[in-house]
């Protein structure tokens, strides 16, 4: 859709157009919280996460409601794996998991999305990928987690995590009380037990850098293991597991760094072997296919909100030289 506008006022005047773009976006998000409609990219080409709450399978139109919550989540965290995406959903009343079979001969990977009780439990018939688009199937997936993988190690994102989780480490003493501190630093922890009882995984979700963590990825000293022997075991050695606040952080991201090479190692050990489970990999997710769903999405980008110079005023600038005074 293109807004067509004159240049002048009624006053013969010229009209400011300085930051219209930006100006445009702040009108449309507030009509968006106003009269509750979906949110468009917001300044990062990220969706916006005011208008989004858990799905209600008793209110109806199932799809919808699962379709808005993944697509929105999928673009607005970094995640770095099906299983980290997964627990993401799972805070909304959503899952996400993979389903593999051959045809005919022929491997194929597919994509289920289903709709969550507050329990946790599965309500309704879950949906194919391919019945919300190609943004959201196997390929779309993968290339979307290897694209997160990057930005987040570019961009550092896991240092802040880490700061907090060591921060709240200091005291620690049991499950409730470790989760609270970190949501006072906006960092989500979710828990996975066993019926035994013993904790075999833990995710932090960072709302801050909106990144998904699962506790190994972090490092050694925030597996789900450590965690096991700091809730459970009143005899753990915590000078040894508890890392501290001033531990060198640049040493904590190679040892991850090791870790992922020796995964990817034996995943293409693995794969020589025919028995491969494959992981995130590829490039940015194409996001053609989301259509026209956001008409304003194309129209607000950050190449439109800079301030418009005319080309001819681009290029060939010199400076001009000073002229030497004669004494």
């Amino acid at each position: 859709m293109h807004i067509v506008s004159v240049r002048i006022n009624e006053k013969g005047e010229k009209i400011d157009h300085n930051r219209e773009a930006i100006r445009a976006q702040n009108i449309c998000r507030d009509m968006e919280v106003k009269y509750g409609l979906h949110p468009t990219l917001g300044e990062h080409n990220e969706r916006e996460l005011l208008s989004l709450q858990k799905v209600d399978y008793p209110k109806g139109d199932v799809k919808a409601q699962v379709k808005h919550t993944a697509r929105t989540l999928l673009e607005c965290y970094n995640c770095h794996s099906l299983a980290e995406y997964n627990t993401l959903l799972n805070l909304y009343n959503v899952t996400v998991y993979e389903v593999r079979g051959s045809v005919d001969g022929k491997e194929y990977h597919g994509i289920m999305y289903g709709a969550l009780d507050d329990d946790g439990q599965q309500a309704g018939t879950p949906f194919k990928s391919s019945k919300f688009g190609k943004v959201f199937d196997y390929e779309a997936l993968q290339k979307k987690f290897a694209a997160s993988a990057k930005k987040v190690k570019r961009n550092s994102l896991a240092e802040r995590a880490r700061q907090e989780i060591v921060k709240a480490m200091q005291d620690i003493s049991t499950k409730e009380d470790f989760a609270r501190k970190l949501k006072d630093a906006d960092i989500e922890v979710v828990y996975r037990i066993n019926p035994e009882g013993r904790l075999y995984g833990i995710t932090f979700i960072d709302h801050t850098s909106r990144t998904v963590f699962n506790g190994s990825r972090l490092g050694k000293a925030f597996s789900a293991n450590v965690f096991n022997e700091l809730f459970n075991n009143p005899d753990a050695d915590r000078t040894r597991l508890i890392p501290l606040p001033e531990q060198d952080t640049p040493r904590q991201e190679r040892e991850t760094d090791a870790e992922e090479r020796q995964e990817r190692e034996e995943y293409r050990q693995q794969e020589n072997q025919g028995n491969y489970q494959s992981e995130p990999s590829g490039s940015l997710i194409d996001t053609s296919a989301l259509g026209a769903i956001d008409i304003f999405s194309v129209l607000m980008e950050d190449d439109h909100t800079h301030e418009y110079i005319d080309p001819a005023f681009r290029f060939g600038r010199k400076k001009k030289k000073k002229r030497r005074r004669r004494l």
